[in-house]
């Protein structure tokens, strides 16, 4: 009879204190997964915010980059025209020498120079090459006045 009956209070108490655990591990989930709902809940919106505001940094550094490449390249190009042009103007230069070619092709050379000199296609090349400038600068500026269209 003692026998049964410690054997009864040890089952008793195990059933009460795996309830009892079970019950408080069921509370303090609950709790935890209610405070992290909680947590989700008030902290979401605040770290949208945050992640928009740094998308728009990182957008607004992306064309910062942009326009300072676009910047560059225009200086560039026009950079490039305006040595050009400074180097026709300094070809306009005619001090009358005879221009340095190659030998095999000089003796050709010395017999189409009277010629040219003659009918004067010396300076109808300058203002051909002239020309070419002119509707060089006539068409950049079309290019660059269509951008805002």
């Amino acid at each position: 009879m003692i026998g049964e009956l410690g054997t009864y209070l040890f089952n008793f108490l195990t059933y009460a204190f795996t309830y009892l655990l079970n019950l408080l591990i069921v509370l303090f989930s609950r709790l935890f997964a209610g405070l992290k709902d909680l947590l989700v809940w008030l902290f979401t919106p605040i770290l949208q915010l945050i992640g928009t505001i740094f998308y728009f940094l990182y957008k607004l550094g992306a064309l910062i980059l942009s326009v300072i490449d676009l910047v560059f390249k225009l200086v560039f190009f026009f950079a490039y025209v305006m040595k050009g042009l400074f180097v026709t103007l300094i070809g306009l230069n005619y001090n009358g020498a005879a221009a340095r070619i190659p030998g095999r092709y000089q003796e050709v050379f010395d017999h189409l120079d009277p010629a040219l000199s003659f009918l004067q296609m010396d300076k109808i090349a300058t203002l051909c090459l002239w020309a070419v400038w002119i509707f060089v600068a006539i068409s950049v500026v079309k290019i660059i006045g269509a951008r805002g269209d």
